[in-house]
């Protein structure tokens, strides 16, 4: 089997509420790919002019601990956060103050300084993470 071809399709993150959840990653330029709601199974694609893509899974529960695979002290396996390449951190932290939209790290230099990264949560606790490349 040969993989030098291989890319990704769309990330799965599950949410609580489709509603605000379409609206805060709307923010970001996504949006609903009618072809892509399946409400039978919990499940909203959206799409990006980038041809990104995410699946919103509309089952989950909030718990009071936060999110379970970031806030607890003891770590389970899982997705930990999906990062997003962006032009300018410099326009992007300004962008995010103005939407109300609170980096929870960041910017700081990581990779020997190959990019510059801050990170965010969505309503619901999920990471994203925000790089612009440097090198």
């Amino acid at each position: 089997m040969n993989f030098s071809h291989l890319s990704l399709d769309h990330v799965g993150i599950r949410v609580t509420d489709l509603a605000v959840s379409e609206r805060f990653y709307a923010k970001f330029g996504f949006i609903r790919d009618p072809e892509e709601y399946a409400p039978a199974v919990k499940a909203c694609g959206l799409h990006h002019p980038s041809g990104l893509r995410i699946h919103l899974i509309f089952n989950g529960v909030s718990d009071p601990a936060g999110n379970v695979l970031m806030d607890v002290p003891v770590k389970y396996p899982g997705y930990t956060h999906a990062a997003f390449i962006i032009e300018s951190m410099v326009d992007f932290v300004p962008w995010l103050e103005q939407e109300r939209i609170t980096i929870t790290e960041g910017p700081v230099h990581m990779g020997h300084d190959r990019r510059v990264v801050c990170f965010i949560r969505d309503p619901d606790g999920n990471v994203l993470e925000f790089n612009e490349i440097l090198k």
